[in-house]
């Protein structure tokens, strides 16, 4: 934070969130400057609409002291673009945020490649697992994913990151401390300790309907690049994809069965000239090219097995004979689980099981199932087999 961080912030509040600035800060380089001039002074400059001259005089620097002093108690902290942590990619962007709000840290932007990833808020079983298994792939090589913190493709890009130990950055549409969608606020929080919660809302703001559309020219401006998973026709993600076409990002999409109207917004995208991928390298293999140092295609994720094979003794007719066969052990779950994966974990013993079973034995809703099945094969603990079963890793 510096001397100017307060001024910063008072015209953020008195423009709002995705002004265009690069006319007004050509015109006043320093926000201070804005705040010491008069209405008149303004009004000659001829860069403030009516409404921003009105919202100017009407905004109260005591506004933003305050939110600087509720960051300062909860240790958030805030950039402007004369900081050197503020991202570079969003620097030049003629709507770029004045300001910035982090809890945990974006330093490592600078010097990363940075993949955005968005998608629908209700995706099939399948396509959650695709964006899953992308973003473990891609950090693990060496990229930063960033995406909305929303339910769906957004919840599935972050836990694909998190699982991998890589970083990803959450751009929220909401204030920090805002208690917008809880059932993701465990994840937030393992965001925070290893990326970033970041967002140009005060702290403690609320959601509105303009907030989304408004943050996803962020997620777009942080990225080299945007991947769209899933969506359909009217999909809020085909927004996202706009915004990096408009500020000259590159743009990929998964493609979808053309007999189903979920996959029509990403089947348009690739018609359009978004660059269709199957795979982790058909997105990085180009930025490793001009980032070699940033970026190794050829790394994998660890491999990860709790198995041991064991020498045991069968019986036969007519006598014995050795076999060698996979003992599975169970790993001792971690303590963020929620309580339906917790509780479908307990079911597994030796042999697969089947999401119907699951829901058959425990009670639970086969929706609930499958979102608890994801969690548990996210951190490690079980594997897909074949008839959509699953069983110890």
């Amino acid at each position: 934070m510096n001397g100017n961080t307060v001024y910063w912030i008072w015209l953020s509040m008195a423009l709002g969130a995705a002004a265009r600035v690069d006319e007004i800060l050509a015109c006043y380089p320093s926000p201070r400057e804005i705040y010491e001039s008069d209405k008149t002074e303004r009004i000659i400059s001829g860069v403030f609409s009516r409404g921003q001259l009105e919202r100017l005089e009407k905004t109260p620097i005591k506004n933003a002291q305050s939110a600087i002093e509720i960051c300062r108690r909860n240790g958030w902290k805030i950039y402007t673009p004369e900081d050197r942590e503020y991202p570079d990619m969003l620097r030049y962007l003629a709507d770029r945020p004045l300001v910035l709000y982090v809890d945990g840290g974006i330093s490592f932007l600078n010097s990363s490649v940075a993949v955005g990833v968005v998608g629908t808020r209700k995706p099939s079983y399948e396509s959650t697992e695709i964006a899953r298994k992308l973003c473990s792939e891609i950090t693990a090589m060496g990229a930063v994913v960033i995406s909305g913190g929303a339910l769906g493709i957004d919840s599935a890009a972050h836990e694909g990151a998190l699982s991998a130990n890589g970083k990803t950055v959450c751009v929220m549409g909401c204030g920090l401390g805002c208690g917008y969608l809880r059932e993701n606020e465990d994840m937030r929080r393992r965001i925070s300790r290893s990326g970033a919660l970041v967002t140009e809302y005060p702290p403690l703001a609320g959601v509105t309907r303009a907030s989304f559309p408004e943050r996803n020219r962020i997620i777009s401006g942080m990225s080299m690049g945007v991947l769209v998973v899933e969506a359909g026709e009217r999909s809020g993600s085909l927004i996202t994809a706009r915004k990096a076409n408009e500020q000259g990002r590159d743009v990929f999409a998964i493609p979808g069965s053309i007999l189903s109207s979920a996959y029509t917004g990403v089947n348009r995208l690739i018609r359009d000239g978004a660059k269709a991928v199957t795979c982790a390298e058909d997105i990085l293999w180009g930025y490793q090219m001009m980032y070699p140092e940033r970026i190794d295609i050829n790394a994998k994720l660890p491999e990860v097995s709790n198995s041991v094979r064991e020498n045991v003794r069968v019986k036969f007719v007519g006598g014995e004979k050795e076999k060698t066969v996979l003992v599975r052990i169970k790993k001792e779950p971690p303590s963020h689980l929620d309580s339906d994966s917790l509780t479908v974990y307990e079911l597994f013993k030796e042999e697969p099981l089947h999401a119907d079973e699951i829901s058959a034995v425990c009670g639970l809703p086969t929706a609930r199932v499958l979102s608890a099945l994801m969690m548990l094969e996210i951190e490690g603990l079980i594997e897909a087999t074949e008839g959509k079963c699953y069983q110890l890793v």
